[in-house]
């Protein structure tokens, strides 16, 4: 444009057909024609270097912004924190001892955040803290981000690899888990899983669970999945507050306590519960630490409370305050299962000592924000035991719980039923073997 001679870019109304303005956020200015240089009026040689002048601090700081930026992010979701932080070290270490060494690495580090910088377009990745994520989880990804890489299916109930203490949850991504393992999938051939592991005990930071989750979305799938794994070294109590005999397969097994169905039972044997966590904060540390851990599996306990009050059994839910608020020291650790929608109505210690948490199900970001006390990363939910979880003040991570039905249904697939047939407990009589029904 004439007359237009203080800045050596075109307007976008009056531009010539060989000069680009090229707008990400910014303009960059690319070199044009002798033509369109006379009809601005200023040299060209002058406009190069007037350019560069302008436009090369920026390009170079947006370039060293985006190594950075890359070296943050990998450092937040690697697990190689220490050795590539050796790796700095020692190359500091060369480029001191050798000046030569030291300026080529500036060189290069320089030419690659001018690379950085110059490249258009946003950047594939998202720097967000491990854990955390925006917007809904079951949005797909926004233009230009690495799409989530789907967890492994077909994974059923089997005996994770896990210490003391520990609990496998289902199936979770790689950058969040802090160990890998083998396990067998639907087609029977072994493969590198990562585990979302719950760390229960005297120590433990997040003593008892509350899952949160949809009809059908597997909460009652995840608390067979516990009481699979807790009765390996411990004792169960199961309360199934809906009634339906969601854990008839565990009646008359050793370790199990109790299978609870009907409102008097549960109060009953929740009473029994308070009474037995009460006995063993009297015993002397020595004594509790021999002391078998005792988990109390409910579900739906909202419904039971409701049921209970209408039966005139009593109060089942203020019956787990003790073992809530004093467990982890007595060795005792509570699980919930509720559904979406009721999960508000639990109040207390029911709420507020149940810091490990998850959600299954497609859930509304901000239901599941709520139960999670954090925001869920993107992830479509996909399949039942599809959900998230966030153990204690960790972050919110992905989970997959592994597919647990009841053996004794017949709905539900031979495969995952004959699987968790084999990790039920042995009978605790002959009378309770006689008794239980046939091999799925």
């Amino acid at each position: 444009m004439p007359g237009a001679r203080s800045w050596p870019i075109c307007s976008a109304a009056s531009r010539c057909s060989r000069c680009a303005v090229w707008e990400s956020g910014h303009s960059v200015w690319k070199a044009g024609r002798s033509d369109h240089s006379a009809a601005v009026g200023t040299p060209h040689g002058l406009r190069r270097s007037l350019a560069v002048a302008c436009w090369g601090p920026w390009v170079l700081s947006r370039g060293l912004t985006r190594l950075a930026a890359t070296a943050w992010w990998w450092g937040a979701h690697g697990r190689r924190r220490l050795p590539l932080a050796g790796l700095v070290v020692g190359v500091l270490v060369v480029a001191l001892w050798f000046p030569a060494v030291g300026v080529a690495l500036t060189a290069l580090l320089l030419a690659l955040a001018v690379g950085l910088g110059w490249a258009p377009g946003p950047v594939l990745w998202r720097p967000v803290a491990p854990g955390v994520g925006e917007g809904c989880p079951h949005e797909e990804p926004a233009a230009g981000e690495v799409p989530v890489a789907p967890l492994p299916t077909g994974v059923a109930a089997q005996r994770f690899p896990a210490g003391p203490g520990e609990v496998v949850l289902g199936l979770t991504d790689t950058a969040t888990a802090d160990r890998s393992v083998p396990a067998r999938d639907g087609r029977g051939r072994w493969v590198e899983v990562a585990p979302l592991v719950w760390r229960t005990g005297p120590r433990a930071t997040a003593p008892h669970l509350l899952a949160v989750g949809t009809p059908g979305a597997g909460a009652t799938s995840l608390l067979r999945s516990v009481a699979l794994q807790a009765l390996g070294d411990g004792e169960a109590v199961l309360v199934d507050g809906s009634g339906v005999g969601e854990f008839a397969c565990f009646a008359g097994r050793r370790g199990v306590l109790g299978t609870e169905t009907t409102p008097e039972g549960a109060v009953a044997g929740l009473s029994w519960v308070a009474r037995e966590t009460e006995r063993r904060l009297l015993l002397s540390g020595a004594d509790r630490r021999v002391s078998r851990p005792l988990w109390v599996l409910v579900d739906r306990p909202a419904l039971l409370a409701h049921l209970a009050w209408a039966a005139g059994a009593g109060d089942p839910l203020g019956l787990l305050d003790v073992p809530l608020r004093y467990g982890r020291e007595a060795g005792v650790t509570v699980v919930l299962a509720e559904q979406v929608g009721v999960w508000e109505s639990l109040a207390g210690a029911l709420v507020g000592c149940t810091g490990a948490r998850v959600v299954l199900g497609a859930v509304p970001v901000e239901q599941a924000s709520a139960v999670l006390g954090g925001v869920p990363p993107r992830g479509a939910v996909s399949a039942p035991g599809d959900g998230f979880a966030r153990l204690g003040t960790g972050g919110v991570c992905r989970l997959r719980v592994p597919a647990t039905p009841d053996p004794w249904d017949e709905s539900s697939d031979q495969g995952p039923r004959r699987a968790v047939w084999e990790l039920l407990p042995a009978p605790a009589s002959p009378e309770a073997a006689r008794g239980e029904g046939g091999r799925p």
